[in-house]
């Protein structure tokens, strides 16, 4: 095996040197947390520009490795986990419906790591990644407990202190210190409603915002396309003070490691599940579409060992999280992904990535029956280009090719003047999609999440199923 940087941060590299502990791994994601958002992304608060959003994580990537062209393979939480445990694309882990429990029969990243002497911990504060929906195979220790702590259900909950405490007790009490450890935390609180504390609130709340209710954000009818700028500028603040809030928890995260001594023999990858949209497309929230705001996101790797940061312009997807840790560890993946290490001294210079999202949206009739209406959204994108349709029940189809080095928001729709290349597109699509049914069929379906009542209020209060 090759040598991967001077400092032979990956100990079980042949020809490196003297043999180094197997380094621990941690991934942490982060809830709804949009690339232009984080600062060493180039994100800054539109109220208050001279104000970072992230201090915390901007200090982090400046040791990091920078992944800038990053992609999540859904925009929302379980099927992107999938992805990220599995190195599988939603339609062949398919957990992709909002009652969705992976199945048993995949093997995931935490299996692997088990089996190799690794002790697996996580440590989740959103509905999603409960025990209900399977995440949470291969790992020895699980705190879901943290979910919906409160009577608010999923709209009110707020997790970060939680999480703090959870993460100190896994690091000074939990941990086994005779064996490397991967570590998974998942922050919840940058998902809507946005309810940041004192003094988050008002920090990024510039002197042309409007303050308006933003509670029930998904249904609220105040929070719409059209609505009055300086009112949009205040739910933009808000959504700035949660993720500093957030970011001053992970802060504080980094130096319980320093602590504990474990930050130089660490390797820390952090991502977000997916973005949010504020009408960049005229929807809200996410779980709407796979345009850049919902899908791009940001990626830092950390290296154990390794000084200085860097950026890396090459096309990544969260399937290729499970090769990356596991090539951190010393070991290969002996099963079926869809990714590619992040490793690689040298990627290919033509790869396609791919978007799947299954939405639902649900309608009341007058007489107060429900009813919803499905859609099917798929992606691929190749180089620069990259192609976006809708499949559906509603009468209005979308399909659109955009070339993102021109137009990184995916504004600009270039499909008539480009139908063959639409037409490759769409056959990489298809290639992979045959690939991914390929691989499905090869496992037994996982079923349906158990969830009890209050799990059930819970989704259903955020909107993910039936209102």
């Amino acid at each position: 095996m090759r040598c991967w940087l001077a400092a032979c941060a990956v100990a079980a590299h042949v020809g490196c040197g003297p043999a180094q502990p197997r380094p621990n791994l941690v991934l942490i994601t982060l809830e709804s947390l949009r690339t232009d958002h984080v600062g060493a992304y180039g994100g800054r608060s539109r109220g208050h520009l001279e104000l970072p959003i992230t201090p915390h994580l901007d200090a982090f990537a400046a040791g990091a490795v920078r992944f800038d062209d990053a992609h999540a393979v859904s925009s929302w939480t379980l099927t992107s986990h999938a992805s990220l445990f599995t190195g599988l694309y939603p339609s062949a882990h398919r957990a992709v419906h909002p009652l969705d429990r992976l199945s048993d029969s995949y093997p995931t990243l935490a299996e692997t790591l088990a089996a190799a002497g690794y002790q697996t911990a996580g440590v989740v504060s959103g509905p999603y990644l409960r025990r209900a929906h399977n995440l949470s195979q291969g790992f020895e220790l699980w705190d879901d407990g943290i979910a919906s702590l409160t009577t608010r259900l999923a709209h009110g909950d707020v997790t970060n202190p939680a999480m703090e405490k959870a993460l100190d007790r896994f690091v000074e009490t939990q941990r086994d210190p005779a064996r490397p450890f991967f570590l998974f935390a998942y922050f919840w609180d940058p998902h809507y409603d946005y309810l940041p504390p004192p003094p988050y609130d008002t920090l990024f709340v510039g002197p042309d915002a409007q303050r308006v209710d933003i509670s029930h954000f998904d249904t609220n009818p105040a929070i719409q396309p059209g609505m009055a700028p300086a009112q949009l500028a205040y739910v933009l603040s808000q959504y700035a003070g949660e993720i500093r809030w957030t970011d001053e928890h992970l802060g504080r995260f980094f130096d319980l490691l320093e602590r504990n001594g474990l930050w130089e023999n660490t390797a820390i990858l952090i991502t977000a599940d997916h973005g949010e949209e504020f009408f960049d497309h005229g929807e809200k929230g996410h779980k709407r579409n796979l345009f850049a705001e919902t899908v791009h996101v940001p990626l830092l790797l950390k290296l154990p060992g390794a000084a200085g940061g860097r950026v890396d312009g090459r096309l990544a997807s969260h399937v290729d999280v499970l090769p990356t840790l596991l090539e951190l560890a010393g070991l290969t993946a002996e099963f079926r992904h869809q990714g590619r290490s992040l490793l690689e001294a040298s990627p290919p210079a033509r790869r396609a990535i791919f978007f799947d999202l299954l939405s639902i949206w649900y309608y009341r009739r007058p007489e107060g029956s429900t009813f919803d209406v499905t859609e099917r959204w798929h992606g691929v994108r190749e180089g620069t280009q990259k192609l976006v349709w809708r499949d559906g029940e509603r009468d209005v189809k979308v399909r659109g090719l955009f070339d993102v080095a021109r137009d990184p928001t995916e504004r600009e729709d270039v499909s008539s003047a480009n139908e063959p290349r639409v037409q490759e597109l769409e056959a990489l699509y298809e290639t992979q999609r045959r690939e991914s049914e390929a691989i499905a069929a090869k496992h037994a379906p996982g079923g349906t999440a158990e969830l009890s009542p209050r799990e059930i209020e819970s989704l259903r209060a955020l909107g993910y199923i039936d209102p």
